[in-house]
């Protein structure tokens, strides 16, 4: 079977030259490349996929960065981002940076390594070297449940976070709560702050001022939520509700309180947010913030696949709707 070192031999030229070609090296003229490709032609050399993205000039590969595929809010929004561009003949190559920095940067710098047509994205930081990689990187870029820094001019698919978390405590004042707790995610976590915002500004908006005590920043997982539920009910044990900044931290609350026996929501209301399907388990019954994660997937894939198809490296950003879905875990305040 004909190898690159044959394809070098028949042309006469080094078999780094033939390398740098496949590759697209910029100091190989493109008569050269072709070259190239004729001789594997008649050698019969069979192209691999990175010579005939030479001739195409596309790779028909994105690369799709998500923080945490444990996480079922993510993986379901991956599936539908894999849908929508397989469907469209393009070849998703997964990163889970697993919240690292290192791992982010390692993802963005092989982008061009790889020479990817397109990526979606959902960061967990972004420093300064990460957004320089990104200005270099001259594809489109889409950011799927992020907000891109002002400086870059990007597309993002998300959900209104501050809406949600109003429409959330609101709810909870209307059945006449007024010590309620919140339980947030990582503090530098833009959806957890927008949340808090929308906790805090529907308060003061019913002349009530935020008790310091009854604020618990933590993580994003159940034992996050079960750890903060226990801190809540210490520190501020007159409280009636509280909303956790995600599902997973609203289950936590729960089973904290069934195993305090602390009915719900008799004793305390618990509202969640994401709408994820364990919330709807019978046993759980989750009062929630849903998010429409498989429509966030493929707005993002369509997003990416109008800018591919017009050439462009912008486009609308797109922010979708939160719904109070109401279960069980929520009720009157008893006075």
């Amino acid at each position: 079977m004909p190898t690159i070192k044959d394809v070098a031999k028949h042309l006469g030229v080094s078999v780094s030259t033939v390398s740098r070609a496949l590759n697209n090296h910029p100091d190989i003229k493109q008569d050269t490349k072709n070259e190239v490709l004729e001789a594997m032609k008649r050698i019969n050399y069979t192209p691999n996929a990175v010579a005939r993205s030479l001739i195409s000039r596309k790779s028909n590969t994105i690369g799709l960065m998500i923080p945490d595929i444990t996480d079922p809010f993510f993986s379901a929004m991956a599936h539908d981002v894999e849908e929508v561009l397989s469907d469209n003949g393009y070849q998703v190559v997964y990163v889970n940076t697993s919240r690292r920095l290192e791992k982010e940067k390692r993802f963005l710098t092989s982008v061009m390594e790889r020479k990817m047509d397109g990526i979606i994205v959902t960061p967990d930081f972004l420093d300064e070297e990460a957004l320089e990689i990104m200005r270099r990187l001259e594809i489109p870029v889409v950011f799927l449940r992020r907000r891109p820094p002002q400086d870059l001019d990007m597309p993002f698919v998300d959900v209104d976070h501050y809406e949600g978390a109003c429409n959330a405590m609101d709810y909870l004042l209307s059945l006449g709560h007024s010590r309620i707790g919140f339980m947030g995610m990582p503090p530098y976590s833009f959806t957890g702050q927008e949340r808090y915002r929308g906790y805090v500004d529907c308060l003061k908006k019913r002349g009530l001022e935020p008790d310091p005590s009854g604020i618990v920043w933590d993580g994003r997982t159940i034992a996050c939520g079960y750890r903060a539920m226990g801190k809540l009910m210490e520190d501020y044990p007159s409280m009636t509700a509280v909303f956790a900044a995600n599902d997973l931290l609203g289950i936590g609350a729960l089973e904290w309180l069934a195993e305090h026996k602390l009915s719900v929501p008799e004793r305390m209301s618990v509202i969640g947010f994401d709408n994820l399907e364990v919330s709807d388990l019978h046993w759980i019954k989750l009062t929630t913030v849903a998010q429409p994660r498989k429509e966030m997937g493929r707005k993002a894939a369509e997003v990416l696949l109008q800018m591919l198809t017009e050439n462009k490296l912008t486009a609308q950003s797109i922010l979708l709707p939160t719904k109070l879905i109401i279960r069980e875990t929520c009720t009157s305040v008893i006075k």
